[in-house]
């Protein structure tokens, strides 16, 4: 993706943004990420904005990520953008969501992710099962600038998206804690291979606010011969349901 449609994807998580304040039904969140990462000698600190708008069985989310501080060059290093539908089979709801994440982590170097995946939540449990692909290719600036032609790119095709949730309050309460085993975040889809783990706990402090912690480890080779610790991290935000 060049530099333009990386603008024009911008213009329009903005314009999703702006819109969401004037509709029912939409969560605005903001959090900050801090932590430590193998291929970074100093602190990872990363800060993200999302708002979510539900109308019916349809849901529509979008948000930025920041990198105040870390290994990458650029400031703005990942763009989200979701979209879900509930359906019912036979008495089973669940939605399904169709996600795509920008990572432009690097200035030569950029990677995306499309994926789509079934959720389903109950009192106590979320599930989440998909498919995803993902494209790292060479941004516009580094084929001029390094006089490459081969612009295909390297594909990663048909990595499993999972997610297995469990609440120790049934979903909806006023405080709830939980611990999610994962390869999905906000920004970041890893390899099937590669789950992370999330401790994490909520209250709402009052009608349209929550706030909420959490704590992340991330594994490099869980499922294979050897298992290596990659980085951890914490993350504390909230989230402002406008109606």
């Amino acid at each position: 993706m060049h530099t333009y449609s990386l603008k024009y994807l911008l213009i329009f998580i903005t314009v999703l943004l702006l819109r969401s304040y004037a509709v029912a039904q939409v969560h605005l969140s903001t959090y900050i990420d801090g932590g430590k990462i193998n291929i970074s000698d100093e602190g990872l600190m990363k800060t993200s904005f999302l708002a979510t708008y539900r109308m019916n069985k349809l849901s529509i989310s979008s948000g930025g990520q920041l990198e105040l501080t870390g290994p990458s060059p650029n400031t703005l290093t990942g763009l989200y953008l979701k979209g879900g539908y509930g359906v019912t089979i036979k008495n089973f709801p669940f939605e399904v969501h169709g996600i795509f994440l920008l990572n432009p982590y690097s200035e030569i170097i950029h990677e995306w992710n499309i994926g789509l995946l079934a959720n389903v939540e109950k009192p106590h449990f979320t599930w989440k099962l998909g498919a995803g692909v993902r494209k790292y290719y060479i941004t516009g600036d580094a084929q001029d600038e390094y006089d490459i032609n081969d612009v295909s790119g390297l594909y990663e095709k048909w990595n499993v998206l999972y997610e297995a949730t469990y609440t120790l309050k049934p979903r909806g309460h006023i405080w709830n804690t939980g611990i999610s085993i994962t390869n999905l975040d906000y920004f970041l889809i890893n390899q099937e291979t590669n789950p992370m783990v999330n401790i994490h706990g909520s209250w709402n402090i009052s009608t349209p606010i929550t706030i909420y912690a959490e704590g992340w480890y991330k594994s490099a080779g869980t499922f294979n011969i050897s298992a290596n610790s990659f980085g951890y991290f914490f993350r504390t935000g909230l989230i402002w349901k406008l109606s």
